[in-house]
């Protein structure tokens, strides 16, 4: 399966879960291409209920992609406004599977991680794709990389 990873990410926890998912799907012989998303001017917080003017340097095509995954961290209780521009940006993704995964800094994921991966599967669905289960890692009281190995396996068993 030919797989797209588009990640947004600042303080590195969100592109953990991506490397995790990139090996994982690359050891299962995908042929997987990991993108960490740069925006032409900086980004540094931000609601998706703000209107921003997001422009990327880096933007892949996604036209063959079977799967893409998209993944940001929790900003303001919602999805980083960087990766809905990505997605937005792409336009139509018709035909394609997607998995939303995010990270967060709060323990529970109805502050913030589940309206986050809601909004990112709506933004999805409107363009056309076809979503599957997402999923939300968090940070305080818990242990990351624990929770980015189960979901990354969790994942895996999707495909």
């Amino acid at each position: 399966m030919k797989i797209a990873i588009l990640v947004h990410s600042q303080s590195g926890k969100t592109r953990k879960f991506a490397d995790s998912l990139f090996d994982k799907l690359s050891s299962s012989g995908h042929v997987v291409n990991l993108c960490q998303l740069e925006t032409t001017k900086p980004v540094k917080g931000g609601s998706v209920r703000e209107n921003m003017d997001i422009s990327f340097n880096n933007l892949p095509s996604v036209q063959d992609t079977e799967l893409i995954l998209f993944g940001g961290p929790v900003w303001a209780f919602g999805p980083s406004p960087v990766i809905i521009a990505a997605m937005q940006q792409l336009g139509n993704l018709k035909g394609i599977a997607v998995i939303n995964f995010c990270t967060m800094g709060f323990p529970f994921k109805c502050m913030g991680g589940n309206a986050a991966i809601a909004y990112m599967n709506r933004v999805a669905g409107t363009l056309g794709a076809k979503v599957l289960t997402g999923s939300i890692c968090s940070n305080m009281f818990r242990d990351l990389n624990a929770q980015i190995t189960s979901e990354t396996e969790r994942i895996a068993k999707l495909l």
